[in-house]
């Protein structure tokens, strides 16, 4: 399935985020997690485009976007990216979908700049480590550096990658997860990782000003649905669905059971706006 092409933003400071965008009309723009990039929605390109203008960012230190200065930069300064790149893009409003730890930017760009957001999505929610204690957040990250560092990136996405799948996932897909991890930039995944033991989702919790929607993965490990169902609880009046079949990699295995989801909820803002 093909990918739109490459682009850059300048987001200043001699800084810029690579992207990918599809489609005309309504902004719709796609954060992805600690193992995905713009290519992650190939699927959400293709099927939102006739409606929608679909774009999907490179983090900080992914695909060709500038890596953040600091050596363990935290959820804000990708916030604080995010928000430079939708200002690049000159984005007044937009709907959000945030995957993984997208989903603590998301939470956090709509606690900080909610009036731009038109809808949020929070696929496959995570709630971070920062409420643990400092010492088993340093053992974590050292242990995942140690084992990258150790097995290199083609090793260490043969070795992890399936276990974030559903047990019931095709063969095919897989192996198409399993070389899209090999392609990793390691220092970007690494900062992003450092962020994320240091996240905490729950403070990141703000009353809802726009309509927002929770997803669950019934054979999700990573976000398994018990945890999504305590992130649910934090965000009073949030929409929760589980989409069954699917582990963590949500825009690629079964991408129509999410695509039909989220079809339907935007369609629904779009209706009620209408009115």
């Amino acid at each position: 399935m093909a990918v739109p092409e490459l682009k850059k933003a300048d987001i200043g400071g001699g800084r810029s985020i690579s992207y990918r965008e599809r489609g005309s009309g309504i902004p719709l723009v796609f954060v992805h997690g600690l193992g995905g990039r713009s290519e992650s929605w190939a699927p959400q390109y293709e099927t939102f485009s006739p409606r929608y203008r679909v774009i999907g960012w490179d983090a900080p230190g992914y695909g060709q976007s500038t890596p953040l200065a600091k050596e363990s930069p935290v959820i804000a300064d990708y916030v604080d990216a995010l928000t430079r790149f939708v200002d690049a893009l000159r984005l007044e409003r937009f709907h959000l979908v945030g995957h993984s730890v997208g989903t603590v930017i998301a939470a956090s760009f709509h606690k900080r700049h909610g009036e731009r957001l038109l809808s949020m999505t929070l696929a496959e929610a995570v709630t971070g480590s920062g409420r643990d204690p400092a010492e088993k957040r340093a053992e974590a990250i050292r242990s995942r550096e140690a084992e990258l560092d150790k097995l290199g990136a083609a090793e260490f996405a043969r070795a992890r990658t399936p276990n974030s799948l559903s047990p019931r996932a095709a063969p095919e897909i897989v192996q198409r997860a399993v070389d899209f991890a090999a392609a990793m930039n390691v220092p970007g995944y690494k900062q992003l990782f450092r962020a994320l033991v240091s996240a905490d989702m729950f403070g990141e919790v703000a009353p809802l000003r726009v309509p927002a929607m929770i997803v669950a993965g019934s054979d999700d490990k990573s976000a398994p649905p018990e945890m999504v169902q305590r992130i649910t609880d934090a965000f009073s009046g949030i929409r929760h669905h589980l989409i069954d079949g699917i582990g963590h990699q949500i825009a690629l295995e079964h991408p129509d059971r999410f695509n039909n989801l989220l079809a339907q909820f935007l369609a629904g803002q779009a209706a009620a706006a209408a009115e």
